[in-house]
C-alpha cells in the first residue's frame, strides 16, 4: 500500500510564505538600522526632525553661563541641533553672558580662600557673591598670555565695561539657568520653582565644581545631587535630565584636597544618575573629560572656564548624550573643527 499523498502548497500559501519571509527581512534590516549608535554621525534619513517640540533648560554656573566676549557651548549646542530637532526652545531665567563686575577672585593654588560666602553660610550666593572656581584675572590684566580674539587665550574674553556683555556671536537661543558662582546647593533650592515655570522637557546640568572649593564631605554632596534631581521632577514628573560630572580646572593640579573631591564627586554623579532613572524621568550621566580629552591648558583661558576649543567639546558631548539617550538630534559631527 503506498502512503499517503503529499498535498503541495497551493498559490495562496505560497505568497503568504513569501510575504511572512520579507516581513521578517524588513523587520530585521529596520533593527539593524535604528539599533545603530545615535551618536554617531547620521544619515540623511536618519536626521529627520523630531515631531515634538523639545524644550530643553542649560543649567549649571559659569562654564554655562559664560562670558562677555564667549561664544558659549549654549551657541554650538543651539545651532547643532535646531536644523534637527523641529520646535527646539532653549528655556530659563537668563539670557546674558557675565559681565566682568560679576566676577570676583577665587581660588587658583592650594591655602588660597574662595571669595564669596561659604556654601552653607546663609548668605546668597548670587552672580555677584558667589565662589566660581576663576582665575585673578581682568580684560586688563589678563592671565599667562594674549588672547587671539577666536579662542579667549589665556585671558578674560571680553572687552566691555563693567556692567556690560555681549556674547561673541549671538545668533542662537539666548535662554538659560546659569549663573557665574552658582553652587548646587543654591541651585537645588531654586530648580524645582524655575522647571515650574519654564517647562523644560530636558535639563542639562554641569553644576558642582563651586561647592568643592570648600571642604565638603562627600555624603552631603550626595544629598545635595539628589535634592537638586528631585526638586526638578516636582517641577516636571516626566523630566528626561542628563549630569555632567566636574571637569578638570587647574586648581586640582596644586590642591590635592579639591582634587580628591572632585574624583569623589564625579563618581557620586554616575551613582546617583543610575539609581535615581526611572522610566517616567531618565537620568543619564555624563563625563565630557574623557568623552572629549579634556586639557586644561588647552581648553581653557584661565585654567578654568572653557575658550572656543574648550567650547565645542562640552557642546559635542551634550549632542551626544542626548542623541544616545534620549534620540534627540544627531551625534556631533566629528572630527571636531578645533584649533591645532
Amino acid at each position: 500500500m503506498s502512503g499517503p499523498q503529499r498535498r503541495r502548497p497551493g498559490p495562496l500559501l505560497v505568497c503568504g510564505t513569501l510575504a511572512l519571509v520579507l516581513l521578517i527581512v524588513g523587520a530585521v534590516g529596520y533593527w539593524a538600522t535604528t539599533s545603530a549608535d545615535p551618536g554617531d554621525p547620521q544619515t540623511e534619513a536618519e536626521e529627520r526632525p523630531v515631531s515634538d517640540p523639545q524644550r530643553i533648560m542649560l543649567s549649571g554656573d559659569s562654564m554655562t553661563q559664560g562670558a562677555d566676549g564667549d561664544r558659549t557651548w549654549r551657541y554650538h549646542l543651539w545651532n547643532h541641533l535646531s536644523p534637527h530637532v523641529e520646535g527646539l526652545d532653549f528655556v530659563g531665567p537668563y539670557s546674558e553672558p557675565a559681565s566682568s563686575d560679576m566676577i570676583l577672585p577665587v581660588p587658583t593654588t592650594e591655602g588660597e580662600d574662595p571669595s564669596g560666602p561659604e556654601p552653607g553660610s546663609g548668605q546668597d550666593p548670587s552672580p555677584t557673591g558667589g565662589a566660581s572656581p576663576d582665575e585673578d584675572a581682568s580684560p586688563d590684566e589678563g592671565g599667562a598670555g594674549e588672547g587671539d580674539g577666536e579662542t579667549g587665550g589665556s585671558q578674560w574674553p571680553g572687552t566691555a565695561a563693567p556692567g556690560e556683555a555681549a556674547y561673541e556671536d549671538p545668533d542662537f537661543d539666548h535662554a538659560h539657568n546659569a549663573l557665574w558662582g552658582r553652587t548646587l546647593r543654591d541651585a537645588s533650592a531654586s530648580i524645582g520653582e524655575e522647571v515650574r515655570t519654564h517647562e523644560p522637557d530636558v535639563l542639562l546640568a554641569m553644576i558642582g565644581v563651586n561647592d568643592l572649593l570648600w571642604p565638603v564631605s562627600m555624603e552631603e554632596m550626595e544629598q545635595r545631587l539628589r535634592g537638586y534631581v528631585e526638586a526638578a521632577r516636582a517641577g516636571n514628573p516626566n523630566l528626561r535630565v542628563v549630569l555632567a560630572e566636574v571637569v578638570p580646572i587647574a586648581l586640582a593640579d596644586s590642591d590635592d584636597g579639591f582634587a580628591l573631591r572632585v574624583y569623589a564627586y564625579n563618581e557620586i554623579v554616575r551613582e546617583v544618575a543610575q539609581d535615581m532613572s526611572t522610566k517616567a524621568s531618565p537620568v543619564i550621566s555624563l563625563d565630557v573629560a574623557n568623552a572629549e580629552k579634556w586639557d586644561v591648558e588647552s581648553d581653557t583661558y584661565d585654567g578654568t572656564h572653557p575658550n572656543a576649543d574648550g567650547e565645542l567639546k562640552i557642546a559635542a558631548a551634550f549632542a551626544d548624550a542626548l542623541s544616545r539617550g534620549y534620540g534627540i538630534g544627531p551625534g556631533y559631527p566629528r572630527p571636531l573643527p578645533i584649533s591645532p
